[in-house]
């Protein structure tokens, strides 16, 4: 027995830290330990952070550059389609119809999917969306002269809206996604950054246009495979959508939630912000009459300068150099979205443009001989646009709206912008019609030409001021302000927590003991009561 005893007070005097047996640290050796040892897994778990946060941003800005470059290859690629015989003539009515039917898919999906968003998970949603794009294109690139009873444009027609819909979808779920998985310090950056990357799909757009033109020799693969592409980034990053269903969503929203108590609580929470979803949906709805409408048009811009030519190759090139003139715009928007701020950005933007459009149209005469510096103003319109509004009315729903309702009133209001966008569409349609019906304007092409496009430029310009209005008056700014429930992934797990106990242990005896001072700010954790006497230590407070 007697050499039991002094084996058991020399196995009690000693302390495993890790996989090293050590003698019990000094008070001030515990103190030094700890400082390092919390430290090391701060950085180790902001590390990881880091890294998980970026992974969404990768993944969700992947699919919009998908969605983009999928929007906008269609008008070039119905342009090669004209070069082939598919028994059926592409007249200006169906080229219409089958742009129109994506605008109609995306906001049938935008308004779907923000629903299911909120009541079925984030997880779900976000993968749907992306196998939707992905078969919808592929379906279009496979399209036939004849199928299921339907000729090759009304197939382009069915699919695109399928398309839509999913590409609709992303936008309230990747806004989503994004946001709850961002600190608020960078949550509006890591937002502009995923939509950010619509102006790289337009980019790549107008360069695999380029490509298919002058390597593919085959006219009927030429759109085809234009149209394919589309879904290469989508597909790369498929894999990597099946991300843990978000947490902010789970602990705010409950996971045993029914779905009709969730279903009661998004029309509850949507009528309790009904005015910030006005502010948000109007200024995305002005904000896409402008954009889609300038957009389409692009085309008689330039043919009104009268330096542009009709061919495919020739609008291919004049679109390519539009998009990166605006691309500086998404630069600046990320860079300057902490800040400026949202509400002053968007403000910014409306601004420019309403200016730019303003200049143009007045002295719409003297810039046409002036061809560098009037195609330098309307690319600066794109540059205003998407410095301000195009960013911003992304960023601002996926913040200002609750956890249960967040999803939902981010795809009302998107739905409302593609709204716009229609009427957008619709309406500088008939105004270019007023002065050359049918498109056919006569002997007097040119002149007639110019009156249209000049009374965009008016309309625009007006419309960028109600914008402008619409911003100061009823959109609601968000300061660097957390989400209701944001998952606190800094937060330090300990990954020996039996190390950490004996640690702190050694500084409250040292403490009590008078051995050392208490650090300042350093608070004295509970004791667990002695088995000799039952009393337990009251913790300590912090300076």
């Amino acid at each position: 027995m007697s050499s039991t005893n002094p084996s058991m007070n020399t196995s009690s005097s000693m302390k495993r830290y890790g996989s090293k047996l050590h003698q019990k640290p000094t008070p001030e050796e515990a103190v030094e330990r700890l400082s390092h040892y919390h430290a090391a897994h701060h950085h180790f778990h902001r590390a990881k952070s880091v890294m998980r946060r970026s992974g969404r941003i990768l993944i969700a800005g992947a699919g919009f550059l998908a969605d983009s470059y999928d929007i906008f290859v269609i008008n070039l690629a119905l342009q090669m389609m004209r070069q082939n015989d598919y028994g059926v003539p592409l007249t200006p009515d169906i080229q219409s119809t089958v742009s129109l039917m994506t605008v109609v898919g995306a906001l049938t999906g935008q308004i779907l999917f923000g629903v299911c968003g909120d009541i079925i998970g984030r997880k779900w949603t976000f993968i749907s969306t992306a196998a939707l794009t992905i078969i919808g294109t592929i379906l279009q690139a496979a399209a036939q002269p004849r199928m299921m009873g339907l000729n090759i444009w009304q197939q382009l027609m069915l699919f695109r809206f399928f398309m839509g819909v999913g590409v609709g979808g992303e936008y309230p779920m990747a806004s989503t996604v994004t946001s709850e998985g961002s600190s608020a310090a960078h949550r509006g950056r890591n937002l502009a950054a995923v939509f950010s990357m619509q102006g790289v799909g337009r980019v790549l757009c107008g360069i695999v246009i380029l490509f298919s033109v002058h390597v593919i020799t085959d006219t009927n693969w030429q759109w085809r495979f234009s149209i394919l592409f589309g879904a290469i980034p989508m597909m790369a990053c498929f894999r990597f959508r099946w991300i843990p269903e978000s947490e902010t969503f789970m602990e705010d929203v409950g996971e045993k939630t029914p779905p009709s108590e969730r279903l009661y609580g998004i029309m509850m929470a949507v009528w309790d912000n009904r005015l910030k979803l006005l502010g948000t949906a109007g200024a995305w709805f002005i904000l896409d009459v402008v954009f889609y409408g300038n957009s389409l048009f692009s085309a008689d811009v330039t043919e009104a300068m009268g330096g542009a030519n009709k061919t495919l190759q020739g609008n291919a090139l004049t679109n390519l150099f539009i998009q990166l003139m605006a691309m500086p715009g998404y630069v600046c928007g990320v860079l300057f979205m902490e800040s400026i701020g949202r509400k002053r950005l968007q403000m910014i933007g409306f601004t420019g443009e309403m200016i730019i459009f303003a200049i143009m149209a007045i002295f719409y005469r003297e810039l046409k001989g002036l061809t560098g510096l009037f195609v330098f103003l309307y690319a600066l319109t794109f540059f205003f646009d998407d410095f301000g509004p195009n960013l911003t009315t992304f960023v601002i729903p996926a913040e200002i709206f609750p956890t249960a309702a967040r999803a939902t009133c981010h795809g009302l209001s998107a739905a409302s912008g593609k709204a716009g966008a229609a009427v957008g569409g619709a309406a500088f349609l008939k105004v270019t019609n007023m002065f050359c019906p049918g498109g056919v304007c006569g002997d007097d092409h040119q002149h007639l030409l110019d009156k249209g496009v000049r009374a965009v430029f008016i309309i625009c310009s007006c419309i960028a001021f109600v914008g402008l209005l619409w911003t100061k008056f009823l959109v609601d700014d968000t300061p660097h302000e957390s989400l209701a429930y944001v998952e606190d992934a800094d937060a330090i797990e300990p990954a020996l927590p039996g190390e950490v106990e004996e640690l702190e242990e050694a500084v409250v005896e040292g403490i009590e003991m008078g051995k050392l001072q208490k650090p300042e700010g350093y608070v004295i954790p509970p004791r667990q009561p002695s088995a000799s006497n039952g009393v337990q230590v009251a913790s300590g407070t912090k300076q």
